[in-house]
């Protein structure tokens, strides 16, 4: 009964959103083998640290820019055939990659690969709320987030190995070198093309051709919304994404060389990041629970301040088992949290905003990560880790305060129209109130209840004593 129970409720989502989750599983593997094996692939052709930032920069700022016009990308194109550009770009891109040699191609390459990861990355949400269920939105997109976080770990483990694999099996390809790198990112570029193939499959996304025609069935129509508030709403928003991006930056790019300062071994470390992606998919699948329970404001805020206590002792305490498990609750609550308030701003702008409002935080992100990341390195060489630990924590506590202050005094949230936005007590609290107000009530209770019928009843009134019934009649 359980584990029927778990499929009804992962898996009873539509045909064309279940496509869309094998799509994310395999275009996140795919990307999972190049995350890992690139940096070691260029390292083998003798480009050095300062190149390889290059490429990295040039990828993350063309992730950016293209994030920011992709609301007007999908509203000409349509979602679906945005989705199949954005895999045939990156896929065919990484091919490109593995075969340069030379900084030219590795650059222009590095350019469109990071235009494809940005509709990739970025056109989750959107489908998600043009094609699910509006009841279903944020288990659908727990789900999404946590095989995506799955994927791309099954993917790096998979890139840890082909080297080897290729090397062994290939004649003339020796292990460690350019051409070991280069076998693998093709197995890997083709691992992630081979997610069109659920894309081809669809129905109702595939026939569409505009983002904007989406079924009564699938999304309630916008109520009337101040045009002013929902652009303050949206930057508020894209503010706070922007906001915890710095601080990340500061922090994530440079873990790995944190852990091996502490101790840990190569193997190690990829044994940490795994059990962190592995705990982030796992984990994150309560996110639904968290939020309906607490409501997503209250659930955003104590999901994004799990990790800001460890990464405060670690300024005092640097010993590896206390970096370990701020690594893993960093990234749990970055898996978890995603998914509640992308849910949330989607039920609170309206629907002509929606497709960019998504696309505008991933360019904030990406901005954000790319350019505290170069700060980042430089502190760290100046002033050691500790800096960045709790630059970190102040970046993403004002980013904490200022979405939760902000969108508890929205005038919507306030007048409880925003239902996600409520904790599980307030919902029934409101319900109750709205049946009263419906269809009156009974001395306070609701027409058909026990309180309802002890007023009705003269014997329970009394308290059950035939006396005194006789005596009132």
């Amino acid at each position: 009964m359980h584990v029927r129970r778990l499929a009804d409720t992962y898996l009873n989502f539509g045909r064309d959103v279940r496509l869309f989750l094998a799509y994310t599983l395999c275009a996140n593997i795919g990307f999972g083998v190049f995350m890992l094996i690139f940096n070691l692939y260029v390292y083998a052709l003798d480009f050095r640290e300062d190149a390889i930032g290059l490429f990295s920069s040039v990828q993350t700022f063309t992730m950016a820019g293209t994030a920011l016009i992709l609301g007007t990308l999908i509203n000409r194109l349509g979602l679906w055939l945005v989705v199949v550009i954005g895999i045939l770009l990156y896929g065919l891109s990484s091919i490109g990659l593995a075969l340069s040699t030379v900084s030219a191609p590795l650059l222009l390459f590095s350019g469109t690969s990071g235009m494809g990861l940005a509709i990739i990355f970025t056109a989750t949400m959107p489908f998600i709320i043009e094609y699910g269920r509006h009841a279903d939105r944020t288990t659908i997109a727990t789900v999404a987030f946590s095989l995506a976080a799955l994927s791309m770990t099954l993917g790096s483990l998979i890139g840890g190995f082909a080297p080897i694999l290729f090397a062994t099996v290939l004649p003339g390809v020796e292990a460690g070198s350019p051409a070991a790198y280069r076998s693998a990112l093709i197995a890997g570029s083709v691992l992630g093309l081979a997610s069109i193939v659920p894309l081809l499959r669809m129905g109702d996304a595939r026939r569409s051709h505009r983002a904007c025609k989406v079924s009564a069935s699938r999304a309630a129509p916008d109520p009337d919304h101040d045009a002013k508030q929902a652009r303050t709403d949206v930057g508020v928003f894209v503010t706070v994404g922007l906001i915890i991006a710095v601080g990340m930056g500061l922090v994530a790019p440079f873990y790995n060389l944190y852990l091996q300062s502490l101790g840990a071994s190569p193997r190690e470390i990829g044994l940490i990041y795994a059990a962190g992606g592995i705990s982030a998919a796992v984990i994150g699948l309560a996110a639904p629970w968290v939020s309906r329970r607490y409501g997503s404001l209250n659930a955003v805020v104590m999901i994004r301040s799990m990790s800001l206590p460890l990464y405060l002792l670690l300024v005092f305490v640097p010993w590896i088992g206390l970096a370990v498990m701020a690594h893993i609750v960093r990234q749990v609550s970055i898996n978890m949290a995603w998914p509640v308030d992308s849910t949330f701003i989607s039920e609170l702008v309206p629907g002509k905003l929606r497709a960019s409002v998504f696309g505008w935080r991933s360019a904030a992100w990406n901005l954000g990560v790319g350019l505290s990341s170069i700060v980042g390195g430089w502190l760290i060489v100046t002033s050691g880790y500790e800096i960045t630990f709790v630059s970190f924590v102040l970046f993403t506590a004002a980013a904490i305060a200022l979405y939760y202050l902000y969108y508890l005094r929205h005038p919507r949230v306030a007048a409880g129209q925003i239902p996600s936005a409520l904790s599980s007590r307030a919902r029934a609290r409101r319900a109750i109130r709205d049946t009263g107000d419906a269809v009156g009530t009974v001395d306070g209770a609701l027409p058909g209840t026990k309180g309802a019928a002890r007023h009705d009843d003269p014997a329970a009134a009394s308290g059950g004593d035939p006396d005194v019934i006789t005596k009132k009649s």
